[in-house]
């Protein structure tokens, strides 16, 4: 029994770097069913005795404990229910983390993940180009929904695509790999539907990205650090004129700051959610407004040209979260971050590691990333297999 469940343990998690870029449905499948396994597989003393010495999954639960407490503080709860069901999520994490998983495992569920990813940026591509309908014409269980890239929302997709690029680079810089001719068409392909589609914030990323490499690989030969920024700005400058999405968004973003959050006759709304969710954080900094208040409170109180209904949250994971529960859920979201950090720091080649929970970090600026199934599922996903792949 324990054999069967342990090999399906291994194919479970290889099929979820398959089906993470393409469907929600199909991974919440996998995820319970990997759980199931988890179960089944027994062996709980070591698991829980293997939970409480991570300092970052006991920060886990303790944010978890602090959202259930902050039902009891604050008039305004409304959006509970949807808040719990996106925390529920974070349970997956000390699941992944206690899987017994082969290295060659890891690197099937990468390489997975990679080669999905990959179809989804030539996909992407040939519709952003017209040379293929949006795939919801003639798959008939894809629903229509604004601004799908390929099988994700462009936001989602692109941020998937700057992950890949992430591992690619490490991978073509660090290993010695065959097919490396292949990951550098992969690379190229990923890089081109990040700059030819919607998605600021994964633009962002890998601009970010790209430059930590650049430095931290080139920073002790002055000459060669000048002529590799000159062409990386260059080919910025080059994207900024081939791609009318991405000088679209660079644009948009340049008018808004110089005209301090003005978006022609009507503000940002990323702009009015920092500027009135700190109004009223520093009126409650110690325990917030209570679980679930964000989306009642601004509908309530804001005077705006927008709706809050669809926006229960700050489009800030940090703003959101200590709106809603105070510093100390602040601190415990910190708290998360620094102890991944420092655990893979520790490891081989730690600081290349450490790009995946500094690069969600810095995503969590811009929206609440940490409470959205897909990516925080692919952070999920990903960082288990930082945590636990050992290079030989």
């Amino acid at each position: 029994m324990n054999k069967l469940v342990g090999k399906a343990k291994q194919i479970l998690f290889v099929l979820l770097g398959i089906t993470i870029p393409i469907s929600i449905g199909i991974t919440n499948l996998i995820i319970g069913l990997l759980s199931l396994c988890w179960i089944l597989e027994g062996n709980f003393k070591s698991k829980f005795e293997f939970i409480r010495s991570s300092k970052w999954m006991l920060s886990i639960f303790a944010l978890l404990g602090l959202y259930v407490l902050g039902l009891f503080w604050g008039d305004n709860h409304l959006n509970a229910e949807w808040q719990f069901q996106r925390l529920a999520l974070l349970l997956v994490f000390p699941v992944f983390i206690t899987l017994n998983l082969e290295n060659k495992v890891l690197e099937k569920a990468v390489l997975a993940f990679l080669g999905v990813n990959f179809i989804a940026a030539i996909l992407a591509i040939a519709i952003n180009y017209s040379i293929i309908p949006p795939l919801y014409e003639f798959i008939s269980f894809m629903k229509y929904k604004w601004g799908v890239s390929a099988f994700l929302k462009y936001n989602y997709h692109n941020v998937m695509l700057v992950f890949s690029s992430s591992i690619i680079l490490f991978t073509l810089i660090e290993m010695k790999v065959r097919y490396r001719a292949l990951f550098k068409v992969m690379l190229l392909v990923y890089v081109y539907s990040i700059f030819t589609e919607p998605g600021r914030a994964g633009q962002a990323l890998m601009i970010i990205i790209s430059l930590c490499y650049i430095i931290f690989y080139n920073y002790k030969n002055y000459k060669r650090l000048t002529i590799i920024l000159f062409l990386f700005f260059a080919f910025q400058a080059t994207m900024y004129h081939v791609s009318q999405v991405y000088k679209d968004r660079v644009d948009m973003l340049h008018n808004i700051v110089v005209n301090k959050g003005m978006k022609g006759e009507v503000e940002d709304i990323r702009y009015v959610f920092v500027k009135e969710s700190m109004k009223r954080i520093l009126k409650k900094p110690l325990l917030g407004y209570g679980t679930g208040s964000f989306g009642t409170i601004f509908n309530n109180e804001i005077d705006s040209d927008y709706s809050f209904y669809t926006h229960t949250t700050p489009h800030n994971n940090y703003l959101y979260i200590w709106f809603e529960v105070g510093i100390l859920g602040l601190l415990l979201l910190l708290s998360i971050f620094y102890h991944q950090i420092k655990e893979l720091f520790k490891k081989q080649d730690g600081i290349h590691r450490t790009l995946l929970p500094l690069s969600f970090m810095f995503l969590m600026l811009v929206d609440s990333y940490f409470f959205i199934f897909t990516l925080t599922i692919c952070y999920i996903f990903l960082y288990t297999i930082y945590s636990k792949y050992q290079e030989v």
